[in-house]
């Protein structure tokens, strides 16, 4: 079981990651191959990216998750950043993303390892207790929903990812974790698969806002009957992995500093501008002052 007693400013649930980037000559088609002209290997998973971005910006971070016994050195890297790591070590091996890239195309496998147990996995509700800010990473919707029933008086930020794609139809749980949501992020990817299963963006469902990212196209911000797109920050994109944890991440910083919802969208945006610059969703990360700057410089 998991505990903790002091202050938080954000506690993180989610996945750890070993991310393998692989750049090739094409994307091949079925029985056909390509070459790898470049390969990388770097620290990820959608919850602990998140998590090390935030944490470089600032806020008091924890993670809540599992992690293999093959990944010892994560979880130093991770603590010694300065993050609360309440990691349930699982005899195993850590999950495995894997990405084929090729002219801002790609195509991906994920292996889970041991990720899948984060269903099963206890905590001490103290934590939810603890923090100004919970965020839910990817679909473990038993986990999800039993932190979500916690989450009262909390500010609440749910990012399914690219877990919607296995629902057949809207699962029960996800509507109940919505429920008890502040914020829903989607990519424009996820929601055209969704709408297509009959979900829509609807205040009825619970939360009071729906971020909608775009990529290169920026964010739509659905909140009280308005819908406002927020442009992206235009750098030298090298790699665009990892752009939405850090998107969240400087999503919740900027509303734990007391911003409005256009303005954190702006510097979720800026935040994000600064992980696409490099390879890897844990490189090139930024510190608050740094995405204040890039975020005055482009709202003069």
């Amino acid at each position: 079981m998991v505990k903790a007693s002091q202050k938080l400013d954000l506690v993180v649930f989610g996945d750890t990651a070993i991310d393998h980037f692989y750049e090739v000559v094409k994307i091949p088609k079925i029985n056909e191959a390509s070459d790898v002209v470049n390969f990388h290997s770097f620290y990820g998973g959608m919850g602990a990216n998140t998590a090390v971005v935030a944490n470089s910006l600032g806020l008091d971070t924890a993670l809540v998750s599992v992690i293999g016994t093959d990944a010892e050195d994560y979880r130093n890297y991770m603590k010694n950043l300065g993050i609360k790591l309440f990691l349930k070590g699982i005899f195993g091996e850590t999950t495995k993303s894997m990405f084929f890239k090729k002219s801002g195309k790609q195509i991906s496998f994920f292996y889970k390892g041991v990720t899948e147990k984060l269903n099963e996995l206890d905590f001490d509700t103290d934590i939810i207790d603890s923090a100004k800010c919970i965020y839910l990473a990817r679909t473990y919707l038993d986990l999800q929903n039993r932190v979500a029933r916690k989450c009262r008086n909390r500010f609440l930020v749910y990012n399914p990812g690219y877990g919607v794609f296995k629902f057949d139809e809207i699962p029960k749980t996800f509507r109940q974790i919505l429920k008890r949501c502040n914020v829903l992020v989607l990519n424009h990817h996820e929601l055209d698969y969704l709408k297509n299963i009959g979900f829509k963006l609807d205040f009825k469902l619970g939360p009071k806002v729906f971020l909608v990212t775009g990529g290169e196209r920026g964010a739509m911000v659905h909140f009280k009957g308005a819908q406002i797109n927020v442009p992206t920050y235009k750098r030298n994109a090298i790699d665009p992995s990892g752009a939405g944890d850090a998107f969240n991440a400087g999503f919740i910083a900027a509303h734990l500093r007391d911003y409005d919802i256009y303005d954190s969208v702006k510097m979720a945006n800026a935040t994000a501008s600064f992980i696409v610059e490099e390879w890897g969703c844990q490189t090139n990360l930024p510190s608050w002052q740094d995405v204040m700057t890039r975020y005055k410089k482009f709202t003069k």
